[in-house]
C-alpha cells in the first residue's frame, strides 16, 4: 500500500523509475477521483428523471430510450465501455482547490423547480486542451461508434472544435459535449481551461438568470454571458469552482434558446 511505497528507494533504476510512475498513477487517480466526486454531489440536484440518475458515488446519463449516455463514477467518465473524457486532466489548472457551498446550488435548483422555471438538462460538457484537434476528433469519433452513439459538429466562433454526442432522434434529449482547444491566448484561461459544465433549458430571460444568480450564491459568482456562433446570447455562465485542477460550471439558458432548433438545423452529423 501508499505507507510502503518508499519512493525512489529502489537502487535498481527500472524499479525505481516503475514505483515513481505508480506513485505518479496513485495520485492521479486520488485527485480525478475527487472531481467526480464533486460532479456526482452536484448532479444529485439536478431533475432529470429518468435520463439522469445519481445514487450514491455515480451518476448515469441516458437517452430517453434508455442507452446509456455517459456515466461517471469513481473509476472515470465514460460512454459505455469508453474512457471519452480521458485528457480532461491532462493539463489541470493551476488554480487552488475552491468551490460554492452545495446547499447553495441545491437552494438554486430547488428554487426553479418549485417555480417551474426548469424546462430540461440540455447537456453535460467537457473542455480540455489538445495536442491535435484533428487527431482528438477521430479518437471521440471512433469510440463514438463502438458505443452506436453519433458525433454532431456546430461551428464555432473561437477557432475550437465543438462536438456533440448522443442521438437527436428525439431532438429533447440531453448530449454530452466536448470543446478541443489546440491553443489559446486568454489571460483567463486558467479559469476555464480545463472545465466540465452542466447545461441546462430555463423559463427565464438573461436579466432573470443574472438575478437569480448573485442571490443564491450571495454575490460570490459572478454571472456571465456567453455567446453562440450567430452572436445570439443565449445562456448565462455561473463558475461554481474548481476542484484538483478542473474548473467546475453550471450553464442555464435563457427561455428563447430554441433548443430544437440548433439540433435540428445547427448541429451537423460527422458519422
Amino acid at each position: 500500500h501508499m505507507g510502503d511505497c518508499h519512493l525512489g528507494g529502489w537502487r535498481e533504476p527500472k524499479l525505481r523509475e516503475a514505483n515513481e510512475r505508480y506513485f505518479v498513477a496513485v495520485i492521479d487517480k486520488i485527485l480525478q477521483e475527487k472531481v467526480t466526486q464533486k460532479i456526482t454531489e452536484i448532479l444529485q440536484f439536478v431533475p432529470g428523471g429518468k435520463v439522469l440518475q445519481t445514487k450514491d458515488d455515480t451518476s448515469v446519463l441516458n437517452l430517453s430510450d434508455e442507452r446509456t449516455l455517459l456515466e461517471i463514477s469513481p473509476s472515470g467518465i465514460e460512454i459505455p465501455e469508453t474512457n471519452i473524457a480521458q485528457h480532461l486532466f491532462d493539463n489541470p489548472s493551476p488554480l487552488h482547490d475552491d468551490f460554492v457551498a452545495h446547499e447553495q446550488i441545491k437552494q438554486l435548483f430547488q428554487y426553479l423547480i418549485s417555480n417551474n422555471l426548469f424546462q430540461r438538462l440540455n447537456h453535460l460538457g467537457f473542455c480540455y486542451q489538445t495536442k491535435s484537434a484533428k487527431d482528438e476528433k477521430e479518437r471521440i469519433l471512433q469510440e463514438a461508434r463502438s458505443a452506436h452513439l453519433h458525433v454532431y459538429q456546430e461551428n464555432s466562433n473561437d477557432g475550437q472544435t465543438w462536438l456533440f454526442i448522443g442521438d437527436i432522434t428525439n431532438w429533447d434529449d440531453p448530449l454530452v459535449e466536448i470543446v478541443l482547444v489546440e491553443n489559446t491566448e486568454d489571460k483567463w484561461k486558467e479559469y476555464w481551461l480545463p472545465h466540465f459544465q452542466i447545461d441546462i433549458d430555463t423559463f427565464l430571460n438573461g436579466d432573470e438568470i443574472e438575478a437569480v444568480i448573485t442571490k443564491m450564491f450571495g454575490g460570490k459568482v459572478k454571472p456571465f454571458r456567453i455567446f453562440e456562433t450567430n452572436q445570439f446570447i443565449c445562456l448565462v455562465r455561473a463558475r461554481l469552482g474548481v476542484i484538483s485542477g478542473i474548473n467546475i460550471d453550471l450553464d442555464m439558458g435563457f427561455e428563447g434558446r430554441m433548443t430544437r432548433y440548433h439540433r435540428m438545423n445547427v448541429l451537423k452529423q460527422l458519422d
